[in-house]
């Protein structure tokens, strides 16, 4: 009986290594309300586009475990650098909040940031903001 005992709590763990394997993280996107609402902010995550943002909108994706990169900027080719990327460490099951901000110039362009959010602050902007489920 004990070895019965032991396989079976030895199949339970690991059925829930691989299911922690297998989990994604998720991640909302927020574009913070601007000075620039008709223009959408692009997205990225490690240089492959996530969603394309309105003023006060918000996305949510699914995602890989493991560093990601994470940047905004106008349409164009893809410029990330290390001072506009927010690296985060995406763990399985649970919850991240990135905000879209640009700080503008007088007469030039802005620069992109992304930062990381808490979740009481990324839950209190997703009950005002707008959720883009197409994100293209």
């Amino acid at each position: 009986m004990n070895k019965i005992g032991l396989l079976l709590i030895l199949c339970l763990l690991v059925q829930c290594q691989v299911n922690a394997q297998t989990q994604k993280a998720t991640v909302y996107l927020f574009r913070y309300v601007d000075r620039d609402p008709n223009v959408p902010y692009y997205t990225y995550m490690d240089q492959a586009l996530l969603c394309k943002l309105g003023d006060g909108d918000y996305s949510v994706h699914e995602l890989e475990p493991g560093e990601h990169h994470f940047h905004a900027q106008y349409k164009g080719k893809i410029k990330s650098t290390p001072e506009t990327e927010l690296l985060i460490n995406l763990e399985p099951g649970k919850i991240y909040y990135v905000s879209v901000n640009v700080v503008t110039k007088a007469f030039g362009k802005g620069r992109f940031y992304c930062e990381q959010l808490s979740e009481e602050e990324g839950m209190k902007r997703a009950k005002t903001y707008y959720r883009r489920n197409k994100c293209f």
